[in-house]
């Protein structure tokens, strides 16, 4: 389990490696505001998918050999799962969480990736919890390169864009292959 939590969370960053929503992660670095009803909702909507669609795929999809439609199972349990969740945010919290596109990946990408239905669910949150520190340290980053006054010939953005190639240079040049343990056995 800590391996996973490094692998997920520091080394294969799902944002930094995958590339899975760095569009989004640049958009709310601006102003993080309400970012734990964004942690909550997106926690509660991605290991819920993430545990029924594992569970989908596990028991009904492989005896059959449908396994290539699992993208489309996934789509599917998160659609209803994420309109009853972003339902009940608006009714109490009166505001609108949507965000699609980085939790359906996250789903896919720990259901192709784990073996057992914990791991899933656990890959799922670690996966969530990169995502939401990679935009905690962009914003750190924003704010830094806002105090330094750049000059006219650089814009904000470059130079976070010019960060982001940086901190991805240095993640991959680190050997890490003590945190794969399947190399081990």
């Amino acid at each position: 389990m800590l391996s996973n939590f490094f692998y997920y969370v520091i080394y294969s960053s799902v944002v930094i490696v995958y590339g899975v929503g760095i569009k989004r992660a640049l958009i709310i670095s601006k102003t993080p505001r309400f970012l734990a009803l964004d942690i909550f909702k997106m926690l509660i909507t991605v290991s819920a998918t993430s545990a029924l669609s594992y569970l989908v795929v596990s028991k009904i999809l492989i005896l059959p050999g449908l396994i290539e439609i699992y993208p489309f199972v996934c789509v599917l349990i998160f659609c209803v799962i994420s309109v009853f969740a972003e339902s009940i945010i608006r009714i109490t919290a009166r505001i609108s969480k949507a965000e699609y596109a980085v939790s359906i990946l996250i789903v896919l990408l720990c259901v192709n990736e784990s073996v057992s239905l914990a791991e899933c669910v656990l890959n799922s949150c670690f996966c969530v919890f990169s995502f939401f520190l990679f935009v905690l340290i962009l914003y750190a980053v924003r704010k830094r390169t806002e105090l330094s006054h750049p000059t006219e010939n650089f814009q904000n953005l470059s130079l976070l864009l010019i960060s982001l190639a940086i901190m991805i240079l240095i993640l991959l040049t680190w050997n890490v292959s003590w945190l794969n343990t399947g190399v081990v056995k």
